[in-house]
């Protein structure tokens, strides 16, 4: 019984997300000038996830046990994911300041 229940509810919730995309995937192809604002973000962030992923390094995977499964990818991955949480961290301690410091001239 429990295993019926699960194997429905990974298929409604793959059609709830095929149901999202594609109305997603609609909106940009019907609206795309209301749409171009979010394209643009997803870009840049799509941007910083490649320049973190250019500069991790994964060579650190030796340090661990081989029992734990710790591969040069997996390790080059949580570089790539650590990287990317700092600079978008940054830019988000940044722009808050930006925007107070803003108020504070108007």
């Amino acid at each position: 019984m429990i295993d019926t229940g699960i194997i429905l509810t990974y298929i409604m919730i793959g059609i709830c997300v095929a149901a999202i995309v594609g109305f997603a995937v609609s909106k940009v192809f019907t609206h795309f000038s209301k749409v171009k604002n979010a394209l643009i973000g997803i870009a840049v962030l799509l941007v910083i996830f490649l320049i973190g992923y250019s500069i991790a390094d994964g060579s650190d995977y030796v340090n661990y046990p081989a029992s734990m499964g710790i591969t040069e990818a997996k390790s080059k991955m949580v570089g790539t994911g650590l990287t990317t949480f700092y600079v978008l961290a940054l830019l988000s301690v940044l722009s808050i300041l930006y925007v107070e410091v803003s108020k504070i001239f108007k």
